[in-house]
């Protein structure tokens, strides 16, 4: 559910308290594979939207030296394939992240629910952790940490929901 999905991330500078930052415009999909049974959870997460503290830190966030929205205005995550009991457990979820055209690898941990209908009645909550540099975002080094992290707050339609998701 776009309408109320959101992805933060945050990065911390060497002397200064943490800044951070909110794409209110992301849309996803879970879709089922009908020969394996298994699902997977994509999400892309438009950048040019990001919100942040300032205009500076937007124009900043939005520029080569970090999203490099101009040519690359998505951020795509692709989750591995999961059984259906696995699919809105809390526990360690695997799959890939491309951001400015690179991709890497990405584990989030994914939060236990606080309903018995995760997606649906709450939000399914999901943090993890990137590399600066393993996507080329090398400005700043010395005054700006490597490590950004990202929450995601994930809404499904009900309509989208798996029959499987209920526990």
């Amino acid at each position: 559910d776009s309408s109320r999905s959101r992805a933060e991330f945050w990065i911390r500078p060497l002397w200064v308290k943490r800044i951070e930052g909110v794409f209110p415009l992301l849309e996803g999909q879970v879709t089922r594979d009908a020969q394996t049974g298994l699902y997977r959870v994509e999400i892309d997460i438009d950048a040019r939207a990001v919100q942040m503290g300032s205009r500076s830190q937007v124009t900043w966030a939005q520029s080569e030296q970090f999203f490099d929205v101009q040519r690359h205005p998505l951020i795509h995550f692709r989750g591995d394939p999961v059984p259906a009991e696995r699919l809105f457990a809390p526990g360690l979820a695997m799959g890939e992240v491309t951001l400015r055209g690179i991709t890497q690898p990405l584990r989030f941990q994914v939060q236990p629910p606080e309903c018995t209908r995760p997606g649906l009645d709450c939000p399914m909550r999901a943090s993890g952790e990137i590399s600066r540099s393993a996507f080329g975002m090398d400005s700043h080094r010395l005054a700006m940490g490597d490590t950004v992290h990202l929450d995601f707050q994930l809404w499904l339609p009900p309509s989208d929901a798996p029959a499987e998701s209920a526990p």
